[in-house]
């Protein structure tokens, strides 16, 4: 019983060793995280921009990078209703993204789109791209009669041949693709209703271009002319310096004023230098572009959150496949300056002062002269005998001088009337009317929307006149007093005080 009992066990104890091992376990293979690079609109750049038959660049203000750009026919016709000459470098704002081009457009690796132009003009020397553009919500301008109109915050200031105007705002909010209302009250309870309409906008005495249409109806008149937006300011708390220290490598990353970027990661005494562009998709949130290590095209986007003054990431999308950071996390925080010997290089427009001493000409200025005279006129008031005297100094750096004209109403207590005329390409037009000046008037060193301030005399002291970005203070009443030695630039206009000689206003 026991031999049959064996008998039959034992083929299934060969059966069992006979059994083929079991195939070895396939690892899983790691997800590739596809994921293409981000995409912003309504970036706002500036800068020149040159172009010809579809084919053009763009180099940003206070900038060397230049862009291939990615044009169309809407572009093409400003262009060549601004610039007759193909190539012929203008200033230009607008609206857009810098981003890796598409193969079948251009060759280079980086390329600007435009989506929408704010403003176009023949390249100036002088305040194109230094003037300001992010201290104001709209501007507008037109001509026959001349007017002006900037809107700050809660208050709307007009001015026109005839008089400066402010106004507070009762609605404001504006929207960059659609017709805007924008209602104000002066102080006398007078209305005044702008109207903003995206479209073309041509200034063909200027040859300047404006995205928007407008229309001013008050109780001064009704006018029409173009304007623009003013540019949004959440992005200037980012701009600056950042560093992040970790797992012995130390990264310095630089965001600048016309989004350019500098990636420099330094390990084991080795450093990688890589540059791009950064935009933002969110306050929250910060995305650097990479297109250049050294002089090889790469193709990376590294997501940053924002906390406060920090910046932190954990992985990078290099060629739309999202990977985790090789150098692990990183997390920068702002500084005030980049680590290491690197100088902070400061882009600003500096003016030179010389001591000088400016009296006026013995012979009347005609074209000063015919600039009174029209601002009369427009007043509809008669200068009967009233007689003038004037001076010309350069207030605002465009290369015209500006034309410091002072009335002889004047009285030992008060001083005189001052009036100043803005000057431009074909004469001088009118910009402040000031109350209250006693001669000599001191250039300032300091300047407000590019004009520099005026030091005029009051009592035993010093009061410094600023430029609202329409005109100087009307009354010197409420302008407050300050050390002179801290502003002068002894360039002094009326240097001998009040005029002897005086000119008839009447023609």
């Amino acid at each position: 019983m026991r031999l049959s009992l064996l008998l039959l066990t034992a083929p299934l104890l060969l059966i069992a060793c006979s059994t083929p091992a079991p195939p070895p376990v396939k690892e899983k293979p790691i997800p590739i995280n596809k994921q293409n690079f981000s995409k912003v609109l309504d970036s706002n750049f500036r800068g020149q921009l040159t172009l010809s038959d579809g084919v053009g660049y763009f180099k940003a203000c206070d900038t060397d990078a230049e862009y291939s750009v990615i044009s169309n026919s809407i572009i093409d016709n400003i262009y060549q209703k601004i610039a007759s000459i193909p190539f012929t470098p203008v200033y230009v704002e607008f609206s857009g993204e810098i981003a890796f081009n598409k193969a079948d457009q251009i060759d280079e690796n980086v390329a600007m789109r435009i989506d929408r132009v704010h403003h176009m003009a023949l390249a100036k020397a002088s305040l194109q791209c230094a003037k300001p553009i992010n201290t104001f919500l709209f501007r507008a301008s037109g001509d026959d009669p001349h007017w002006r109109i900037n809107i700050d915050q809660e208050k709307l200031f007009l001015s026109t041949k005839a008089s400066n105007q402010s106004y507070d705002v009762e609605n404001s909010n504006f929207r960059s693709t659609q017709i805007n209302y924008v209602y104000a009250a002066n102080k006398k309870g007078q209305q005044l209703k702008l109207t903003i309409q995206p479209g073309h906008c041509y200034d063909t005495k200027n040859n300047e271009y404006w995205g928007y249409i407008t229309e001013v109806n008050s109780v001064w008149g009704t006018f029409d002319g173009c304007g623009e937006p003013g540019w949004p300011v959440e992005d200037h708390s980012m701009q600056g310096y950042y560093l992040s220290k970790g797992n012995n490598v130390v990264t310095n990353l630089t965001l600048n004023s016309d989004f350019s970027v500098e990636y420099v990661e330094e390990m084991n005494n080795a450093s990688t230098v890589k540059t791009g562009f950064w935009k933002s998709n969110s306050p929250k949130n910060i995305s650097i572009i990479l297109s250049k290590e050294a002089d090889k095209n790469i193709r990376q986007e590294i997501i940053l959150e924002r906390e406060g003054l920090s910046l932190s990431a954990t992985t990078i999308n290099n060629n739309n496949i999202v990977e985790p950071l090789k150098s692990g996390p990183l997390t920068f925080n702002k500084m005030n300056a980049k680590e290491g010997p690197e100088t902070i290089t400061v882009n600003r427009v500096n003016r030179e002062f010389s001591a000088q001493n400016i009296t006026p000409d013995s012979e009347v200025d005609l074209e000063i002269h015919r600039a009174v005279n029209d601002y009369f006129k427009i007043h509809r008031t008669d200068p009967k005998n009233t007689k003038f005297s004037a001076v010309k100094y350069d207030l605002n750096g465009d290369g015209f001088d500006e034309a410091i004209v002072l009335l002889d109403w004047c009285s030992n207590k008060s001083g005189c009337e001052m009036l100043i005329f803005e000057g431009v390409a074909d004469g001088y037009r009118f910009s402040s009317r000031v109350s209250r000046i006693h001669a000599p008037i001191i250039i300032s060193r300091t300047q407000h929307y590019l004009w520099q301030s005026l030091l005029v005399k009051k009592d035993e002291g010093w009061q410094l006149l600023k430029f609202d970005g329409l005109s100087y203070p009307i009354h010197t009443r409420d302008v407050n007093m300050v050390n002179k030695q801290d502003y002068s630039t002894d360039v002094v206009l009326f240097s001998d005080g009040k005029p002897t000689q005086w000119f008839p206003i009447k023609i």
